[in-house]
């Protein structure tokens, strides 16, 4: 399984959980709650510091999670 197939199926399986127990976005939120949660689990699991999980998420995901601050 390659990264995109594995972030894809991460992100789908955490949504459609949110969507189950009906946990919607906050009006004042730019993100979702599954984007939260995605990011989280990456997080842990890719066992970096913040810093360098930032510039890994803004580098290769930014078409996925667009509204990443600056």
């Amino acid at each position: 399984m390659n990264t995109i197939t594995f972030v894809t199926e991460l992100f789908s399986r955490i949504d459609d959980t949110m969507i189950e127990n009906k946990i919607q976005k906050h009006p004042l939120s730019s993100f979702y709650p599954s984007e939260v949660a995605t990011l989280a689990f990456l997080f842990a699991i890719k066992g970096v510091g913040n810093r360098a999980f930032y510039r890994w998420i803004k580098r290769d995901w930014q078409e996925y999670f667009p509204n990443l601050p600056e």
